[in-house]
């Protein structure tokens, strides 16, 4: 099944009203990878708080070994969503950000941001970049943009439980690995974008 994929800038996707009697931070949840409890993750918590985002934090708690914290990359993100979205891959109603928090705080709240998200009617939306990581020599195979960032991101993406169940499910990288390369080739392959 092909996945299609949108890039967006990620302050523009957390400007996110739903329609229906659910109220919107019923069917959204936020996902995010802490190993630390750092002041940025506080900072983020309260403002995920302050606009009734329901939040679960993926790998806080867990034993760290100085080691293992040192040689984990972005893949280690890839490897905790994985697993976090296995009891969701059949909520096909329910949308999950995922997102940085040592770096971000929230502005607005889930009736907005699940209405841009709608808005868009992409399956899954990626943020997006003015520069390219981690590798320059795939600058020629994106896609031209009319308008905006025109590389992939991967420090914040959105979409429905399902489909990025899928999106994820092909990952069989390390802890090291980089989660954005890996984002990236999926979104360069037409096939699958």
């Amino acid at each position: 099944m092909r996945l299609p994929l949108l890039l967006a800038p990620l302050s523009w996707l957390l400007l996110a009203e739903t329609k229906g009697d659910a109220k919107p931070e019923d069917n959204l949840l936020v996902l995010t990878v802490a190993t630390k409890e750092t002041e940025g993750f506080r900072r983020f918590k309260r403002s995920a708080q302050f606009f009734n985002y329901k939040i679960q934090a993926l790998g806080l708690g867990e034993d760290w070994h100085e080691e293992k914290e040192m040689s984990a990359g972005g893949g280690l993100k890839v490897r905790l969503l994985k697993k976090a979205l296995e009891k969701h891959a059949d909520k096909e109603n329910l949308v999950i950000l995922f997102t940085d928090s040592y770096d971000l705080m929230f502005d607005s709240g889930p009736p907005e941001l699940l209405k841009k998200f709608r808005k868009n009617m992409s399956q899954v939306v990626f943020s997006a970049d003015y520069l390219i990581y981690p590798d320059r020599k795939l600058d020629g195979k994106y896609p031209v943009v009319s308008d905006g960032k025109t590389f992939l991101g991967s420090g914040g993406f959105i979409g429905y439980a399902p489909n990025l169940s899928k999106l994820v499910a092909e990952w069989e990288g390390q802890d090291s690995d980089s989660d954005q390369l890996f984002y990236t080739k999926i979104f360069l392959d037409p096939e699958k974008r």
